[in-house]
């Protein structure tokens, strides 16, 4: 390939006279800024053998060759040299001709009599820019087919998994209620041995509740087929309702530090689907904390924010590109503890994404994790509407 102003060029003629009154014609004529490097080959044949084993820059075809004639040349040429691009050098002045070599593919159609040397470099190098652009715009139509492959494919894969977790709700809700009626000792009395048989059976199968909720949850938010009714909400009550009785429900000791901005703002929001993503944090919060987990709440900006953290490990910094893509789970305890769908931060940013807000990792916070979701303020004359 070219290096700084160093062109390498494969001239393919019969003519090998041409090659050397070529090479030096075409560095006199360009000067000190671009240093032309011709080499030969006299067959077509021994010209793409050569192009196989070295990196040209330009190829400069002839189409009249011992081993090949007209159209047919550039045609070979074209489908064996890769991404090399062809100049056609040629004595045929037959402007349909050189519509179809350009058509087979190559850059440029010039005729060795009517052309001066100045103007031949310019063009080996608006080639080389030519073929450059081409082949980026291969390469780029060729990822977004890709990405459409791809968008076809979730689609197809959150519909199955929509579609089956529908399916599951109804016998998963039979099979919850018959293990906690022999739980609660409806089916007789049972030993130490069944009594923990049946306790297991209903830890995976709430566990396989939320995945089903889950899954339904992020399927209709990432389909669009989730209805928001936006409505005028009061932060200050729904956070410290909800967290007052998470509080309550926590499996294990934790301190938790709730500040609420005097005069908190009502909030433009979906009061289930803010309440949905604030639970979603906190239970993340409370999986990773040591002993603490902290909220805030401040009006900022036309925004109402939501700050949750906690002191537990942290996100690692190769990890933060993960943490909301669906199913992904960091830190996975081991052991019999609570295992998420890791679908709930891939949820809450979703909420926040069609509630007009956003969710964010704060990756300044040390020790510990950060997040931070803001929802729109109420206005007065904003009315009720449904997304």
């Amino acid at each position: 390939m070219a290096c700084e102003n160093r062109v390498n060029v494969l001239m393919i003629d019969d003519d090998p006279e041409a090659l050397l009154l070529m090479g030096m014609r075409l560095n006199e004529a360009c000067g000190t800024d671009r240093r032309f490097v011709l080499e030969g080959a006299e067959t077509l044949e021994a010209g793409l053998a050569q192009a196989g084993q070295e990196d040209y820059d330009v190829i400069l075809l002839d189409l009249n060759l011992p081993d090949s004639r007209g159209l047919a040349t550039v045609a070979t040429a074209c489908g064996k040299a890769g991404n090399t691009p062809i100049v056609v050098l040629t004595c045929f002045e037959d402007e349909a001709m050189g519509l179809e070599a350009i058509g087979l593919g190559a850059q440029d159609y010039l005729i060795k009599d009517r052309i001066n040397m100045t103007f031949l470099g310019r063009a080996i190098r608006f080639a080389i820019e030519r073929s450059a652009l081409l082949r980026q715009a291969r390469e780029l139509e060729q990822l977004r087919a890709e990405v459409r492959e791809r968008r076809k494919s979730d689609q197809f894969k959150d519909r199955l998994l929509g579609a089956v977790s529908h399916e599951l709700r109804s016998p998963l809700t039979v099979a919850q209620a018959a293990v906690a009626n022999l739980a609660d000792g409806l089916g007789g009395k049972l030993s130490p041995e069944q009594a923990e048989l049946v306790e297991m059976a209903g830890r995976n199968l709430d566990r396989l509740g939320r995945l089903v909720i889950n899954t339904l949850d992020f399927s209709r938010l990432d389909s669009g087929r989730a209805c928001l009714e936006f409505r005028r909400v009061d932060s200050r009550r729904l956070i410290s309702e909800l967290t007052s009785d998470w509080k309550r429900a926590l499996a294990k000791p934790l301190r938790v530090e709730l500040d609420l901005a005097d005069g908190l703002p009502a909030a433009r929001a979906d009061a289930d689907h803010f309440a949905q993503m604030l639970s979603n944090l906190l239970d993340n919060a409370a999986r990773h904390a040591a002993r603490r987990v902290g909220i805030k709440a401040r009006a900022e900006g036309g925004m109402l924010r939501v700050t949750v953290e906690d002191d537990g490990p942290g996100v690692p910094p190769e990890c933060r590109g993960e943490i909301f893509v669906p199913y992904v789970q960091l830190n996975r305890a081991a052991g019999s503890g609570y295992k998420g769908t890791g679908l709930g931060l891939a949820i809450s940013r979703e909420i926040a994404a069609l509630s007009s807000g956003r969710l964010w990792l704060d990756e300044a916070a040390a020790p510990g994790a950060r997040f931070h979701f803001e929802l729109p303020l109420w206005t007065a004359p904003a009315a009720t509407v449904a997304s």
